[in-house]
């Protein structure tokens, strides 16, 4: 299981490395995950900083994931799956090959998370939501960034996730 449905924890057992709300910066870095797969950061200069990561393999999918970190603690999780045929540049961009993203995404996550949806959304756009206790995982195609996306939002009572490992 790649998403613990108990806490949020993401477990990339092939890297022995275990992601979650609240973990520093230093923390990630000391991870196999990070010493192999980091790619490059983003300072918002806003106290928010993105760490970008390569692809991995889970489930014969290509995942990639974005951490973003507020000051000291993980605050925001994305991921992505990647396939050859996904546009790498707008010239290859369309909106039928964004939508077969987003599908993939949801399939990915039905898979990893062992359930349906709790919600299903089409406006004002389509959207899909698995609801925890602790929070919720999610999928979307957003038309205005024209892009797909997955990630992980935690309940503000969660904000310190790491207290109850």
């Amino acid at each position: 299981m790649l998403i613990n449905s108990e806490n949020g924890v993401i477990e990339l057992k092939t890297f022995n490395t275990r992601l979650y709300r609240g973990m520093s910066p230093d923390q990630l870095k000391q991870t196999d995950f990070y010493k192999e797969q980091y790619h490059n950061m983003w300072d918002v200069k806003t106290g928010y900083f993105w760490y970008y990561f390569k692809h991995i393999e889970v489930l014969g999918y290509q995942l990639s994931f974005s951490l973003c970190f507020f000051e000291d603690q993980l605050e925001i999780i994305h991921m992505n799956t990647w396939e050859n045929g996904d546009a790498k540049d707008w010239n290859e961009w369309t909106e039928e090959k964004e939508m077969n993203v987003f599908h993939r995404n949801n399939t990915f996550l039905i898979q990893i998370l062992e359930m349906l949806p709790t919600q299903k959304k089409k406006k004002p756009y389509p959207s899909c939501t698995f609801k925890f206790p602790w929070g919720d995982v999610w999928s979307v195609y957003d038309p205005r960034s024209a892009a797909s996306l997955m990630g992980i939002n935690f309940n503000e009572e969660e904000k310190q996730i790491k207290n109850n490992l």
